[in-house]
């Protein structure tokens, strides 16, 4: 089971929801809780977007994208800076809007490295969780 969390740097809970599983994990006397984490190895990423989340505690309280310049702006929406699909549906090609794209697929060190983690575990991953901070939905492909 592969979870990540932070990967837009203002929706601080999601990071600390990561972090509280990780905590029920490995202390948890609840036998359901106890069996999962003996049954499936667990992959857990609680800060997917480090330094947007260090520029919400120390600049801007709302930001969501990565810190790398463009031009006059900075940072891509991580979530919307993957391969599948890219600067499709709901992307800006704008580097000064919140949806940016990025200039490429993968043009982020944040994406271009969780990427090619989670290429190496092909075939292990049989579930992948985002944890995000907006609204109480359940969105799968």
């Amino acid at each position: 089971i592969f979870l990540e969390a932070g990967i837009h740097a203002r929706e601080w809970i999601a990071p600390a929801a990561a972090t509280f599983i990780i905590n029920q994990l490995l202390t948890s006397e609840v036998e359901n809780i106890k069996e999962l984490a003996e049954n499936y190895t667990w992959y857990v990423l609680p800060h997917a977007n480090p330094d947007g989340y260090v520029y919400t505690h120390t600049t801007n309280r709302l930001w969501r994208k990565t810190r790398t310049p463009y031009g006059s702006c900075f940072g891509a929406d991580p979530n919307r800076n993957w391969g599948f699909h890219w600067n499709e549906v709901g992307a800006s090609s704008s580097a000064c809007s919140d949806t940016y794209a990025g200039p490429s697929a993968f043009s982020e060190i944040e994406t271009l490295s969780l990427s090619k983690f989670i290429e190496g575990l092909k075939g292990k991953v049989q579930l992948y969780l985002s944890l995000h901070a907006y609204s109480q939905y359940l969105l799968y492909p």
